[in-house]
């Protein structure tokens, strides 16, 4: 849509080709991997190995939480179970069922059908 070339005279034109910018943009036109290229590349390499720090934090945690369980921490997880009998949860629940309760219908609106199938 616009042009991102900004139109210069000759005299601005020079003034900014003796500025760092300039001097800059007219040789990473001559040399684009040596200008651009290398240095993206060398800051990509470089952040890699820098985050591979935090990257072995992480698997150290993880492997700090799967480590081998001693015996007296594996006797510690036995005993805090509850033993659970099939027949007794079997009764226990039938108890549930002697509450007092009734079931009650929704009330529908009105023209609402019963949705029996």
């Amino acid at each position: 849509m616009f042009n991102a070339k900004k139109f210069r005279s000759k005299r601005e034109q020079a003034a900014y080709d003796a500025t760092l910018g300039g001097r800059y943009q007219k040789s990473l036109k001559k040399h684009p991997f040596l200008l651009f290229g290398l240095p993206f590349l060398t800051a990509m390499a470089l952040g890699s190995f820098w985050l591979s720090s935090f990257t072995a934090i992480r698997y150290e945690n993880r492997d700090r939480k799967l480590q081998e369980l001693d015996e007296e921490q594996v006797l510690d997880l036995n005993t805090k179970k509850r033993h659970v009998d099939v027949k007794e949860e079997y009764y226990r629940l039938q108890g549930l069922g002697e509450q007092e309760w009734e079931p009650k219908r929704v009330p529908r609106l009105p023209g609402e059908g019963d949705n029996v199938f």
